[in-house]
């Protein structure tokens, strides 16, 4: 049982903020006056490692583990006797930062609804499409129910419509970034502590190594770009063996795979790097979904270029950082004059931080969500 405190009392379940890193906004949540029970799984899968959840408290922010089946699968985790803790809590609002067809979203929105409370949800899903029986008789039973909900992209909220959602809608990103761990550094120094080639161009992509990740637009990009320039893939994933085949045929001996690094680490990749590339390829199943190593590399000085996959052009907020899906040649026309971009990633940066750090990604999703409960 968590003590009182005046000011509202707000319950959020949470499978990814399993991850210290992804509980910051909550601790500043807690610390405008919020009162949170962040609920997480015991574990969760990351690629091809798992995260231990771990209880613990600070201020006004309470965080505490919940078993249940399904650990690591989005729609299948059902976190157990999730009514009886958030009645323990006699929460003012149940925020759900699961998708809409899950079970742990409708196992929230149930038990909010017995609590005569608000919900709210938070998604990325930002195409149409069809869910198993199962889902699609989950989801109208969540939408129905909640008095809002938070979507990752404008996608995303236009599918909520699509699909009935009646409240209203923020479009706000689910995580900021940490300005103070992200923010300019000499480039010779990180490529030092990443043993990397001190000369020369680097233009790198870091995440997930997934076929609609399109990395490969990138190595045939700095194939053509010429000037000897190095293309580093700092990730791992399932399509990293067809990279490296790849890698060697298009650059051999000019592309430097790294293993995945801390969060933290990640600003010494961007400080490493002449510009950042996020060339993500739409399928019939995904599109990219915001984009957060583009912000990243921005609020480390870097330029960062994407392709028009997505929400991508949203994120970056000019165009002229953008390319086609796949169009190797025009990323390389824009990476051959990257020394012409340098200028305009200043006004980039500012616009980046003022939307998406940390600290706006806080206020934004708190400010929304305390106009449900005053609704």
């Amino acid at each position: 049982m968590t003590p009182r405190h005046s000011g509202l009392r707000l319950a959020v379940l949470s499978h990814s903020a399993v991850e210290r890193s992804h509980q910051r906004k909550w601790e500043l949540a807690a610390a405008a006056g919020w009162t949170v029970l962040l609920l997480v799984p015991r574990k969760w899968q990351e690629g091809s490692r798992w995260i231990r959840g771990e209880s613990r408290r600070s201020g006004r922010l309470f965080v505490e583990t919940v078993r249940g089946p399904g650990e690591g699968r989005v729609a299948r985790w059902l976190p157990l006797g999730l009514g009886r803790r958030l009645a323990g809590f006699s929460p003012d609002l149940v925020y759900a930062e699961e998708e809409f067809y899950s079970l742990a979203c409708r196992a929230a929105a149930r038990a909010a609804r017995k609590m005569d409370v608000p919900f709210a949800f938070f998604t990325w899903e930002n195409i149409s499409r069809k869910y198993r029986f199962l889902q699609e008789r989950l989801i109208p039973r969540v939408l129905a129910g909640a008095s809002g909900a938070v979507a990752g992209n404008a996608e995303a909220a236009r599918v909520l419509r699509k699909r009935g959602l009646r409240g209203p809608v923020a479009v706000i990103p689910q995580y900021g970034v940490d300005r103070e761990v992200f923010s300019p550094r000499r480039r010779a120094a990180c490529r030092r502590a990443l043993g990397w080639p001190a000369e020369g161009a680097i233009f790198g992509y870091v995440g997930r190594l997934l076929r609609e990740k399109g990395v490969e637009t990138l190595l045939s990009a700095v194939a053509r770009a010429g000037g000897g320039a190095r293309a580093a893939i700092v990730g791992a994933g399932p399509h990293e063996e067809a990279l490296r085949r790849d890698a060697g045929a298009l650059l051999p001996g000019r592309a430097l795979f790294h293993s995945p690094v801390e969060r933290s680490r990640v600003a010494v990749v961007m400080g490493a790097l002449d510009a950042l590339v996020l060339p993500s390829r739409t399928t019939g199943e995904w599109k990219e979904q915001f984009g957060r190593v583009l912000v990243e590399a921005l609020a480390c000085g870097r330029p960062a270029f994407g392709s028009d996959s997505g929400e991508i052009l949203s994120v970056l907020g000019d165009r002229r950082f953008v390319f086609h899906e796949g169009d190797a040649a025009g990323l390389a026309r824009k990476l051959r004059g990257v020394r012409r971009y340098r200028s305009l990633v200043p006004a980039l940066r500012r616009r980046a931080l003022a939307r998406f750090s940390e600290e706006a990604v806080a206020r934004a999703t708190t400010g929304f969500l305390r106009g449900l409960v005053k609704s």
